[in-house]
């Protein structure tokens, strides 16, 4: 496996329960330590934010609609029959981060102050669900923490009341004691709510400010980045209602805690883990070179991403980085590798929320999730593809990124065992 994100991880934990022995290279974590810490699947698109929760869409309908219009989708072309089957493969393997999939949409308030629908979440995410919150929402903001100001929360709330959200309001607590405790950075207050006596000094604070009548508080994304130190239950119980944790920005604690538990699986399910340059240029004539060592490889999975992860670059044209493999862009209607050499300009449009090409070039992929050439014939039998290197797809605008990520990784690393 090569890469380091959500679709190798998935890959390599596929493979290896399908009995096979894993190696996964990678330079850097991916993109999947950048991520606000919940798997988008599939939103229900077009229903506007009045239509209420009961009668949006669920993940697994809004997949097969999104496959059937969109044909060059990753769902489209693997099909979304496995698609739940892989999302609960997913978490079952973190269990003590991720709540069980269930099929419904999950909708949580992000750190900006919007509401983002998901198909999977963290456990520390589950209480702020609007779908399913009864009671007034507390958001808290921790005093003197830049960028944790909770009002936006509090309306973000607000705004889904037609939909079935409930009441909201807002308040600040006062976190630590020293001056110096709020310059602290998110991952750095992460850690410092997991000290002995911080995570419950912190809930007693919450407790001191909350609204009367508060049935959940909505806290930042800052709730430790272990899951074993358990700071959301001793937050939680010494704040006396249930507690939840905004969706993330950059830097993104949810993310980088879903990036650390993914790498404790992979260690406990004896994946080999090495970091380092990967060359494949040889394979599968010649062994793989990884960090400077020879490594034989009966099949490859790319996971190496799009531009974030390295896993395509542009040389002239757009290309896969490892291999060269060639990529398709899709410019009004039109699809194809030439589209690839455009300069990248003309691959963009002005209006932020209209389909940037750019952005949605990739690899072509079969059903087995096998990388195309230009002949439109699989590559290799034995090289696959998974995550944000497979074009088609916007991942991070259509709400699918870490769900595509989980059902190609899932597809491939299965493809690869076999």
């Amino acid at each position: 496996m090569v890469g380091g994100g959500m679709a190798g991880a998935i890959a390599a934990l596929a493979a290896r329960e399908a009995g096979a022995s894993v190696l996964l290279a990678r330079r850097g974590p991916g993109g999947t330590a950048l991520s606000g810490g919940a798997v988008g699947v599939a939103p229900d698109a077009g229903a506007p934010s009045t239509v209420p929760f009961a009668l949006r869409l669920r993940p697994m309908e809004a997949a097969r609609r999104l496959a059937a219009l969109r044909p060059a989708h990753p769902y489209a072309i693997a099909g979304v029959g496995r698609l739940a089957e892989a999302l609960d493969f997913a978490a079952r393997a973190l269990p003590g981060l991720l709540a069980p999939f269930e099929d419904r949409s999950r909708f949580l308030v992000t750190a900006g102050g919007g509401v983002a629908e998901c198909g999977l979440c963290q456990r520390s995410q589950v209480a702020g669900d609007l779908a399913l919150a009864r009671g007034l929402v507390a958001a808290v903001g921790f005093r003197g923490h830049l960028g944790f100001d909770a009002r936006p929360w509090a309306a973000a709330v607000a705004g889904m009341a037609a939909a079935g959200a409930p009441p909201s309001a807002w308040a600040e607590a006062e976190l630590f004691g020293g001056p110096e405790e709020g310059t602290l950075a998110p991952h750095e207050l992460a850690r410092a709510l997991e000290r002995p006596g911080a995570a419950e000094a912190a809930g007693a604070a919450v407790r001191a400010v909350l609204p009367a009548g508060a049935a959940v508080a909505l806290l930042p994304p800052v709730l430790g980045l272990d899951p074993a130190v358990r700071v959301l239950e001793r937050l939680a119980a010494a704040a006396g209602v249930p507690v939840a944790e905004t969706l993330a920005d950059v830097p993104s604690v949810p993310g980088l805690r879903l990036q650390a538990a993914l790498e404790a699986r992979l260690a406990a399910a004896g994946v080999e883990l090495v970091s380092g340059k990967v060359e494949l240029g040889g394979w599968p004539r010649r062994p793989l070179l990884v960090a400077g060592q020879e490594r034989e490889a009966r099949a490859v999975v790319l996971a190496s991403g799009r531009f974030v992860g390295g896993g395509l670059v542009r040389h002239g044209e757009l290309r896969e980085a490892l291999l060269g493999l060639p990529v398709e862009a899709t410019v009004g209607g039109e699809s194809g590798t030439r589209l690839a050499g455009r300069p990248a300009p003309s691959l963009t449009r002005p209006e932020r929320r209209a389909p940037q090409p750019l952005l949605a070039a990739g690899l072509r992929v079969d059903a087995a999730m096998r990388p195309l050439g230009e002949s439109g014939q699989p590559a290799h039998p034995r090289l696959f593809a998974a995550g944000a290197v497979i074009g088609g797809y916007e991942n991070a605008a259509d709400g699918t990124g870490l769900g595509a990520a989980i059902l190609t990784g899932y597809l491939a690393g299965k493809a690869a065992a076999g």
